[in-house]
């Protein structure tokens, strides 16, 4: 029976639409569920009252063929085991607000959860949702394994005097959140401003540049010693994680 290719190409299109039209899917190859809708018991109860105060939007329609491309361009950097075992399913909204001020992103550890926005006033390009991904997620592996990563060495590529700020609430509220890569913090063992916020951010902003920083953040690895420092032990610490995650590993990631 000869098949006739217009019809192909309809139903090819159909699943397509079908696919991509949906507010929420499950990704086949992980189990992750991935979600563009706000629902109503999508953050932990406490999160909407009080000063969190959590409020987020939903994802349009017309982005969701995209940002479904760059999460599974993100998932398929890890093992299926790290992703099966440390996560449930990730929000992928429009946008977030916390305490007040708009976020990139979040995460929850009791529901192994990661929260993400393309939020177009935040957002530069596309590397901004896979970045994010990256950030969030490696707070709850840091979460889950916290003896992984050798924080007194961490703190030892920092200048003896210096101290943390008080999260990345903070730093949002007072201007200090950027993202760019800073020469002459770069000196001192950070990426960005946002780094000084806490340890935390500090090693989630190292996590997503391993994972997409791309011949840039290599650059700055190999020009500063503190960075690069830095650097070797967050690769320790996915290395614990998994054996596959070695320097050679995220350097060809350059090429992803």
């Amino acid at each position: 029976m000869r098949r006739n290719p217009f019809l192909i190409l309809c139903a090819f299109l159909f699943i397509l639409n079908h696919i991509f039209g949906q507010a929420s899917f499950v990704d086949d190859k992980t189990g992750i569920a991935i979600n563009f809708a706000v629902s109503d018991n999508m953050f932990p109860k406490y999160w909407y009252s009080g000063k969190i105060n959590a409020k987020a939007v939903s994802l349009s329609i017309k982005e969701y063929k995209r940002v479904t491309v760059l999460l599974r361009k993100a998932l398929a950097k890890y093992p299926d085991h790290v992703l099966q075992e440390n996560l449930k399913r990730i929000y992928a909204i429009n946008s977030l607000n916390f305490y007040g001020v708009p976020f990139g992103g979040t995460y929850s550890i009791s529901r192994k959860t990661v929260y993400i926005t393309d939020d177009s006033v935040l957002r530069e390009n596309d590397l901004f949702i896979e970045s994010f991904f990256h950030h969030e997620f490696s707070s709850i592996l840091l979460r889950k394994h916290p003896c992984y990563l050798k924080k007194k060495a961490w703190k030892f590529s920092n200048q003896h005097d210096f101290h943390y700020g008080k999260g990345g609430v903070e730093a949002i509220r007072n201007g200090n959140a950027s993202m760019v890569f800073d020469s002459v913090l770069n000196q001192k063992g950070f990426l960005n401003k946002y780094s000084q916020s806490s340890l935390e951010e500090d090693m989630n902003v190292f996590s997503q540049n391993l994972f997409s920083g791309g011949e840039a953040f290599w650059t700055i690895v190999d020009r500063y010693n503190k960075i690069k420092a830095k650097t070797m032990l967050i690769i320790g610490f996915y290395h614990k994680i998994d054996p596959v995650f070695t320097e050679e590993y995220f350097r060809h990631l350059t090429s992803f």
